[in-house]
């Protein structure tokens, strides 16, 4: 985990609290489209790029609010091991994709972009299909 999702996480979190988890995640992956456009454009790293970098991260405190609302009761610890799992893997390859890309390129300019089209499909998949599912019964059964 980097510090930017550690900081990141809890201000997710109380947004997702005080708003609709799945608008603080759109916003997010909106957010990280933009920003990591901004990123591609290689600007100065203070306080552009820096934003961008923290800016990435507000969704995954929305990721837990979302998962506690959309799963039955006896199915959270489950549910938030295969989240946590995918959140890993959503911080490992990342950058194996962006060396890779920079090796081949000698320019992160790609990398930034295949992060940019990754946060823009979340974005719509969350709009469609996230947005529209009804949330769990409070008694932990299947809807």
């Amino acid at each position: 985990m980097s510090p930017a999702d550690r900081a990141d996480r809890p201000v997710g979190g109380c947004l997702s609290d005080r708003l609709d988890p799945v608008r603080v995640l759109l916003a997010s992956y909106a957010a990280a489209t933009v920003l990591a456009v901004l990123a591609a454009l290689q600007l100065t790293l203070v306080p552009v790029a820096t934003t961008a970098f923290l800016g990435i991260g507000l969704g995954t405190g929305a990721v837990v609010a979302l998962v506690a609302r959309l799963v039955p009761a006896d199915r959270i610890r489950t549910v938030t091991g295969v989240v946590g799992a995918a959140g890993g893997l959503g911080g490992f390859f990342p950058p194996l994709v962006m060396g890779s890309v920079y090796g081949l390129t000698g320019s992160c300019f790609v990398g930034f972009l295949l992060l940019a089209a990754t946060a823009a499909t979340a974005a719509a998949l969350t709009a469609t299909s996230v947005r529209h599912r009804p949330a769990a019964p409070a008694g932990g059964e299947v809807p």
